[in-house]
């Protein structure tokens, strides 16, 4: 490397963090850099590996690079490695294999800095030793963004799993889950515990006269009439199609069946409102009750409450029907 060279790279890596505010013409800084390598690798030639361990520092001088987590061609990229960023810092300090598979995406070159060059530079500079710090902190401060991110995108994600999107009640994977609790704790403490099994009347009328649109803005109603007049501690769940399912804890069959009435009086009065300027008719529902015991089970309990429910649609919609035990 001749000397015009030498000076364009100082000034190149003048203006890297790794270097930035270092007097890189210094008797030490030149000698340590000369021992350096400049490394080029063409696309996709990798770089740091989980499978091998990794003395080195290096500093992305020209090109990209890609981190995933393993060598499969497959995988997307985790992220890109730009210019003047660094890689290998991790498994270089703890002395670990690296966590992630680093790759040129385009014909790159890099700083190659050994372990021992890099202490001694430390040792011989303050503010390379300040400018490593802060490229650890950096990389610390994403790691806990990207821990964020997932532990955000997990939320959501059990969000979606657990919510009907179109009622904003829970659906019927997350009534499985927390019926069966509450059933549980009512056999452990001896509790009375109430199921309504509520299904909107000729609703498939609506949505043939009016649309599946209209019809859902039926369901929606519904959903909210059901939901706002119950207590915090009250399960309720859009169990499929135009049926919604109600649980309620240390209720005895003759309370769930006044509370059934009164779901069963709002629905009736309640009003969809218009829809493409079209008046939406109200609708009624029938709702099915039944009481658990303990010694019951919960697919029991949704048998007894959905053979009540049928019952009222028998006995001419618009009512309540009963089962006394499940």
């Amino acid at each position: 490397m001749n000397v015009t060279a030498v000076k364009h790279n100082k000034l190149m890596l003048s203006r890297l963090q790794l270097f930035r505010n270092v007097d890189l013409n210094s008797a030490t800084m030149d000698q340590l850099l000369s021992q350096c390598n400049y490394r080029t690798m063409p696309e996709g030639e990798t770089l740091l590996s989980p499978d091998v361990e990794n003395p080195y520092l290096y500093v992305i001088i020209t090109g990209r690079f890609g981190i995933r987590f393993g060598p499969d061609d497959e995988e997307i990229p985790l992220t890109a490695v730009e210019p003047g960023e660094c890689v290998g810092e991790m498994s270089f300090f703890d002395s670990r294999l690296p966590s992630t598979q680093v790759f040129a995406s385009e014909p790159s070159t890099v700083l190659q800095i050994d372990q021992d060059i890099l202490w001694r530079m430390v040792s011989s500079s303050h503010e390379i030793a300040r400018n490593l710090l802060y490229i650890m902190s950096e990389r610390v401060r994403y790691s806990n963004l990207v821990i964020a991110d997932s532990f955000e995108m997990q939320r959501m994600y059990q969000q979606f799993a657990t919510i009907d999107a179109l009622t904003g009640l829970h659906n019927r994977g997350w009534l499985d889950d927390m019926f069966e609790r509450e059933i549980r704790r009512s056999e452990r403490d001896r509790l009375s515990a109430a199921l309504l099994m509520i299904d909107v009347d000729h609703f498939k009328r609506i949505n043939d006269e009016f649309g599946h649109l209209a019809g859902d803005r039926v369901l929606v109603t519904v959903g909210e009439n059901i939901k706002k007049p119950l207590r915090p501690n009250d399960l309720v769940a859009r169990y499929g199609g135009e049926e919604f399912s109600v649980l309620l804890p240390e209720t005895s069959v003759e309370n769930a069946v006044t509370i059934a009435e009164r779901l069963r009086e709002r629905v009736s009065k309640a009003r969809p409102g218009t829809f493409e300027n079209l008046k939406l008719p109200g609708v009624t529902v029938s709702i099915g009750v039944a009481g658990f015991r303990p010694g019951g089970s919960l697919e029991t309990l949704i048998a007894s409450a959905d053979n009540a429910m049928f019952d009222a649609k028998k006995a001419g919609r618009n009512c309540v029907c009963v089962v006394s035990a499940a």
